[in-house]
Order: structure tokens, then sequence, then C-alpha cells
């Protein structure tokens, strides 16, 4: 029996996530409630997954450090400090979406992979754009503002409207801009720059000693020229061979260079290490 790729389990849990939140606002009407919420706090059973940034945002305006949605941020960043930054790549319904775009983008009009640059001053961009709306949040407002930039929240938040309030929310509008300029210039520019959400689950990896991780063997390499299949695999423009520190904090872990090197000599692997390379 063929084994399945890690491409093929991720879009499965991807748009059996996505398909969830669009039914789940019917389904809690209809009086099922094992599974309610949003992308700011989703309750699932007796357990309660909370944004850290919106707890953050809460704890330090507020000054106060309510012991539920410690828990429920304690428990995303916990993910993300054994297992990465999956949830960018394996649940974000908006990632699969900026990630479909920038398929069919790339298939309509490819460029010569050789012209591409890869991108090492992502995070730095992405760090820039929280202080900045961290500080006017700070300054200007009570309310938590930045999770009007979370588009996991605003993906659910529109089915909520939709199917409880009759009502359709600004966000489509404002996210379907965004997937449209990803798909003209061919970027993920949410995912790859901007995306508020995803900084503390990449500081949080980044300074884990240990969890999964992509590793790079090179004495397995054999594709010694251009264009490498792991790097064209990479939707977020990285180079998979030379992942560390920051970069290796920006990978989502979604194993699509892993798949794309099984032809090449498996020189990349998805495991749980101390390091990014052995």
């Amino acid at each position: 029996m063929k084994k399945m790729k890690i491409h093929t389990w991720r879009r499965v849990i991807q748009i059996g996530v996505a398909a969830l939140f669009v039914i789940l606002p019917i389904l809690n009407q209809a009086g099922f409630n094992f599974i309610w919420g949003n992308f700011i706090n989703i309750h699932v059973s007796c357990l309660t997954f909370s944004d850290p940034l919106a707890v953050f945002q809460v704890i330090l305006k507020n000054h106060y450090m309510p012991i539920g949605l410690l828990l429920g941020a304690g428990m995303v960043l916990a993910i993300s400090f054994f297992m990465g930054t999956i949830f960018c790549s394996w649940i974000c319904p908006f990632g699969l979406l900026s990630e479909l775009v920038n398929y069919f983008s790339s298939r309509m009009w490819p460029k010569k992979f050789s012209n591409r640059k890869i991108q090492t001053r992502g995070f730095a961009v992405k760090a820039a754009v929280f202080c900045t709306g961290f500080l006017v949040f700070w300054f200007f407002f009570n309310a938590p503002i930045l999770n009007q930039m979370s588009m996991p929240f605003q993906y659910s938040n529109i089915f909520q409207y939709l199917f409880v309030q009759k009502y359709l929310s600004p966000a489509i509008w404002f996210m379907g801009a965004v997937l449209l300029a990803e798909f003209l210039v061919q970027t993920r520019l949410w995912c790859r720059w901007i995306c508020p959400q995803s900084v503390l689950l990449a500081v949080v990896k980044r300074f884990s000693p240990f969890g999964l991780t992509i590793i790079f063997k090179q004495k397995n390499c054999i594709s010694n020229k251009a264009p490498f299949p792991c790097r064209q695999a990479c939707s977020l423009n990285l180079d998979p061979k030379r992942l560390s520190d920051w970069s290796l904090a920006q990978c989502s872990n979604c194993g699509d260079c892993v798949d794309a090197c099984e032809k090449t000599g498996k020189a990349l692997v998805y495991k749980f290490s101390l390091g990014n390379k052995i």
C-alpha cells in the first residue's frame, strides 16, 4: 500500500477545519455544543484554546491575569513549543486559502525559479508590524484591536455573522483583497510578512530546545542543480536546506519540502530534534 504524503494528510485536516467553521454556527444553533466559538476562543468540551496575542493584550491593558485565559493561551503556546508553528500550515483556514491562491497563481503564469530570490527578512518585517500594532493598541484603544487582524478569527466570524445574525461581515472583502493581492504578486504576503498572530508562535518555536522541525541531511542530498525541488515546494519562499534561527522559526512545518525531497535522496526529514541539522 502506497504511503500517503504529508501534504495529503495536511490538506485533509485543513479542509476539515475550514469546513467545520463554516457549519459550526448552524450546528451550535441546533444544539451541538461540544465545539463552539471562534479562533479567538475555541471551546472543545471542557477545554478552551485561546489566541495568545488576544490574551497578551487583555493582560497588559487590564493589569490582571485571568486563569482561564492563561490556561487557554498556554495550551496553544505549548503546542507551538513542541510542534512548531503547525497552526499556520495544518489548522488555519486562511493559510489554506492563501496556499491555494499561491498554487493557482504559479500555475497561471509561472516564473523562472532561478530568478526568485529567497527572502530572509520576513520575520523582521512581521515583528515590526506586530510592535507597531501593539503600540497603537496601547496608546489609543482599550479593546484588543489586534484581534481584528487575525485572519482565522475573521474567517470564522464571517460564518457566525452570516448564519446567526444574517449579516455579511465586511471582513470578507478585506480577506478577498488580500488574497487577490497575493494572487497578483505570487507571494504569500500576509502569512510571510504581516500576520501578527503568528509572531508569538514563532518566538516560542525559536527558543524551544526540542520540537518538531525540518532537518537537512546534506550527505543524502543528490539534487545539485537548480531548481531545487525543496525550494520550489516551499510556498513561503524559504530555503529548507538553510533553515536556522529566525528562518527556522518562520517555517510552518508544512512538510511540503520533505515530500518534494523524497525523490532526491530523502535529505529532508520531518522529526523531533534538538537542532535543525544532524
